[in-house]
Parts: C-alpha cells; structure tokens; sequence
C-alpha cells in the first residue's frame, strides 16, 4: 500500500505552492493529509483569558483557516483522496516528531518561505533539523521546463549511514527526474581549507585529479551500480559555495541534501552543512534525515 503524503501549512498565502506540489506527487493515487496551523499565546503576566474564551478564539480562528482554504484545496484536489484539518499548536514540528504515527507517511511537503530577506522561516529551520519524514520544501508553484535535479552527495566517508544516506538520495533523485522528466545529477565536494589554499599550499585543481579513484570503494560502487560516472560532478572548494555552483550551472531546480542532525548548541546556533548550503540555494529543496545506526 502507497504511504501518504502530508501537507503542513502554517501561512494561508503560501499553501497553494505546497497543495500542487502534493497533487503531482500523489497522482491521484495517494492520500494526501493537509494539516493547516495557527497559534496564538493569550495569555499574559498582567493578562489571562477565561478557558473558555481562549477556546473559542481558536476555535474562531481556524474556522477562518477553514474557510478559506477549503475551497483552494477543494479546486485542487478534487480528483483526488485527501483529509484537510487544522490544529491550534505552537510548534508544528514537535507535532510532526512527537505526536503524529509517521509510519504511515513517506513524506512532508511544505512552502519554504523566500523573502527579500530570508531564505527560511522559524519552522522552516526547524522542520530541516528535526523532521523524522524526509522534507519536500517547495519555492514555487510548479515545475520549471527544462531544469534538473541533483543530489548533493558526501562520497568521502566509509561509514554505512552516509552510504544509506547516498542511495536514498540517488533513488529518490532518479524518481522526481522520471517524474518531471528531466535529468538527474550528483555532485561531491572535495574540501580545500581556504587557508592553506591561500597559503599556496594546496591548490583546487590538483585535489580533483584523481578523486573518483580515492573514494572509498563501496561510494565508488554505489555511483557505477546506477551508472552515474558521467553525471556525478566532482569539484573542490568550500561545500556552502560549490554545491550552489553547480546547482546553477546544471539549472537544477530541485536539490536533494541529506543532514547529519546536529542538535543542542552546535547545531542551534552554527547548523550544520547543509544548512549553510540552503541558505544559498532558491530552489526547491528535498531534506533526507539522517538514518539511525
């Protein structure tokens, strides 16, 4: 049986980005679950609400989140299964980890949030960092003509979470390029320190020549196995720089990233790569979460 899809809302002006995309996905065969929303704290020091008249203000509230993304969704997806309902919760992403059975769901679709001065909302970032379902941020309303797909790989490390992690990302890759028809690429960084680069005591070019051959053999057999020499491309420099790049030059719309799940004060406050990455990136973006040991 075909897992679900789930939509998360959480502005009105945004849900239609997120409501087409989850239709192309599901093609008219899976179910789609839209969850819409809203929270306001009206409580205060010097100011409380009765129980009662807090319950309905939200109650007021998400009857007009109702009401005016039904008939949105209803135009929609009218061909299709779903379930559309809306939850007064102040943090949609301890929601999704805690208190929703994601098993049945093989992802979230969500509207990234790019604005003159932003890449990404609050709960944008938090979604990144501590989704358990791998997360679809969508900038726009449709697919583009004629752009691609690619997958962000880290080919350099032996372990065989990062190896799980590569091949979930080249399968889902090759999966969404089927979909839009286009083409997939991948591409691994090879880490120069800006400092000694600048020092003259390694140069860019030099750490490429031969670095397919210096990968761990299983990363290497992992690439032949979906005959990908050709489309994986192999550049060095600083990952947050080279990774958008080549997204440009490729006219990739879609980059797919894994994240390590830095927690706690590191990844709080510095994030991880891929966070440094995104923040450079205006396309759509599909976050793969780390796989358990």
């Amino acid at each position: 049986m075909d897992k679900k899809i789930l939509v998360i809302i959480d502005a009105i002006a945004d849900a239609k980005t997120s409501i087409l995309h989850a239709k192309q996905k599901a093609k008219g065969v899976r179910h789609i679950d839209i969850v819409a929303f809203s929270y306001e704290d009206t409580n205060s020091i010097l100011f409380s609400i009765p129980p009662e008249e807090a319950l309905a203000i939200q109650d007021k509230e998400l009857g007009k989140i109702r009401d005016t993304l039904s008939p949105l969704i209803d135009s929609h997806l009218e061909q299709g299964s779903y379930t559309f309902q809306t939850l007064w919760h102040e943090s949609p992403e301890q929601w999704l980890a805690n208190e929703l059975d994601t098993s049945a769901y093989e992802l979230v679709i969500k509207t990234r949030h790019i604005d003159a001065e932003t890449q990404f909302s609050e709960l944008d970032w938090q979604l990144i960092r501590f989704s358990p379902l791998p997360l679809y941020l969508a900038a726009d309303n449709k697919w583009k003509n004629n752009t691609n797909v690619l997958a962000a790989l880290d080919l350099g490390s032996e372990k065989a979470t990062k190896y799980r992690l590569n091949e979930a990302m080249i399968k889902m890759g090759l999966a969404y390029a089927a979909d839009y028809k286009s083409d997939f690429f991948a591409c691994y960084t090879v880490h120069v320190s800006p400092f000694l680069r600048d020092l003259g005591l390694v140069f860019s070019d030099e750490q490429v020549i031969n670095a397919y051959e210096k990968l761990p053999s299983a990363q290497r057999a992992l690439i032949e196995s979906y005959n990908l020499k050709e489309k994986l491309e192999i550049k060095a420099g600083i990952v947050e720089q080279v990774i958008p790049s080549i997204a440009a030059k490729l006219s990739a719309d879609l980059v797919i990233m894994g994240t390590v799940g830095n927690t706690g004060i590191k990844g709080h406050l510095i994030g991880n790569t891929a966070e440094k990455v995104m923040k450079l990136l205006k396309t759509d973006i599909f976050v793969i979460p780390p796989f358990d040991n």
